[in-house]
């Protein structure tokens, strides 16, 4: 039920060391999952992470010749619960799906891996739903990887840092035996450029394997007293391990450190945002060469406290770049920089927005105003109240650059999204075969009891659609068809 067939793009998973791969995000994650020697692969459709799993299936010959085993799950708890394979033997694998309506949907598989650990690399490859183009309602993957202590990746979208990334989210999950979260944002999934590949990797220890020498750690298993001890193995071994590792292999990265007396914290996934910003203020290049100081967070969580005091000792000023809402990392470098007596201070959500996607134009916006502040650029002169309109044909001839900021609210001029489900998402032909039915049949007020199959995650779209149309959009069909009697009454 692809949205798209990749059967050409996928010949380019047998590159081998040293040759260049050319292409799309998700084709690179593929590839970085061949070379890291992975055992199985699951997940469920979702964008903007959808193209992975039709990349995937177009790949069946390739993942075959690996030993790789790829399962299409009926659900994001499904493919979730697939990463067990991982606590008792060492397998590496990987599951995918769409956030925060699809991990939501698999909390419990993901609570109880992260509570009895993993022996083998568990990668969780989240499609970051969040901002332009999103579908669903405006949450991050950030609280729930501190909820449950799953390791959050989030990269500098190219293609190299994310192919680095996959690479080294199983590093760091074997090396502190706790899944962990590599967040793709919607511009990550679908950038282009290209890498130096590798070769791919057939599986140190197969599902065979695992399957000939059975093996079980009743230790692992999430009941009391076993739960308790979890949560100690959490704090003190599982988490100094996994910072041991994040400073080791500089997961994390400086650049122009000692450049100037302020400085911008900034998480990997609006690394490229940020550079535009600053190099259109002057103060950096197309290259990435700045006059900033920037320490850019590849792991959103945990955060190191070493680096964090590192980067901020000897400066006047830092801003952080925290996409959303609540200001966690915010929060926390707060209260790193107080607890170490530092005197730096600290910015964020006083010069950014509140909430909502950190555009090129908002960053513009915050990091102007950071550095008038501290005396790095000279004030903008205050304009002439004056009415402003969107000249549309002098547009082309000045630049978009220099275009004049819309004045009306952005509801008035951009048309409300109808309800619908998500690119990719394998209901999408089973409603529709449903919607001819209903158009076909005698029978449009009512439907059977099995229509009502759909992910919680698409709740907006099925309470929305006849004949499911519901007053309140918070009560999904599954919720109430598909739970037993029993559940339903409590």
């Amino acid at each position: 039920m692809a949205e798209r067939s990749f059967v050409e793009e996928v010949k380019k998973l047998r590159l081998s060391g040293g040759d260049v791969f050319r292409g799309e995000g998700i084709l690179a994650v593929t590839k970085a999952l061949l070379e890291s020697g992975v055992s199985y692969v699951a997940g469920y459709q979702g964008a903007p992470i959808s193209h992975l799993m039709d990349v995937l299936a177009d790949a069946q010959d390739i993942l075959a010749e690996q030993g790789i085993r790829f399962e299409n799950s009926a659900s994001e708890a499904t493919a979730a619960a697939t990463l067990a394979a991982s606590v008792n033997y060492p397998l590496r694998g990987a599951v995918t799906f769409k956030a925060t309506v699809g991990t939501n949907v698999a909390s419990d598989a993901l609570a109880n891996l992260a509570s009895g650990g993993v022996t083998g690399g568990a990668l969780i490859i989240v499609g970051e739903d969040y901002g332009e183009g999103s579908s669903i309602m405006q949450e991050r993957s950030h609280a729930f990887a501190m909820k449950s202590q799953i390791w959050l990746l989030d990269p500098r979208p190219n293609l190299p840092s994310i192919v680095d990334a996959v690479k080294q989210g199983f590093d760091l999950s074997e090396a502190s035996n706790t899944p962990v979260m590599l967040q793709l944002r919607i511009r990550a999934c679908h950038v282009h450029g290209h890498f130096i590949a590798g070769d791919n990797k057939r599986a140190k220890f197969t599902l065979k394997e695992a399957l000939e020498n059975p093996q079980r750690d009743v230790s692992r298993i999430v009941l009391p007293p076993a739960s308790f001890v979890h949560e100690q193995e959490k704090v003190k071994d599982r988490w100094p391990a996994a910072v041991r590792f994040i400073e080791e292999r500089k997961l994390n990265e400086f650049f122009s450190e000692d450049a100037d007396d302020i400085g911008i914290i900034v998480q990997g996934g609006s690394y490229n945002t940020l550079l535009r910003a600053l190099e259109r203020l002057g103060l950096a290049d197309v290259y990435g060469n700045t006059q900033v100081p920037l320490y850019v967070m590849n792991v959103a969580y945990p955060v190191i406290e070493s680096e964090v005091i590192r980067f901020c000792e000897g400066k006047r000023a830092v801003m952080i770049v925290e996409e959303g809402q609540p200001n966690f990392v915010e929060q926390n470098l707060a209260t790193i920089l107080r607890q170490a007596g530092s005197n730096t201070a600290l910015h964020g959500k006083d010069m950014l927005p509140v909430a909502g996607e950190y555009t090129s134009s908002e960053l513009l916006k915050g990091a102007r105003s950071f550095c008038e502040r501290y005396d790095r650029l000279a004030p903008l002169p205050v304009p002439v109240p004056v009415r402003k309109v969107i000249p549309l044909k002098e547009v082309a001839a000045i630049g978009v650059d220099a275009a004049p900021e819309p004045t009306l609210p952005l509801g008035e001029v951009v048309h409300a999204r109808p309800p619908g489900f998500c690119t990719g998402c394998p209901e999408r032909p089973i409603f529709s075969a449903m919607k001819l039915w209903s158009a076909n049949s005698a029978r449009t007020t009512s439907a059977p009891t099995s229509a009502a199959t759909c992910s919680p995650s698409c709740r907006p779209s099925t309470s929305a659609t006849p004949p499911w149309a519901m007053a309140s959009v918070g009560r999904a069909p599954r919720h109430s068809m598909h739970r037993p009697a029993s559940a339903r009454s409590r």
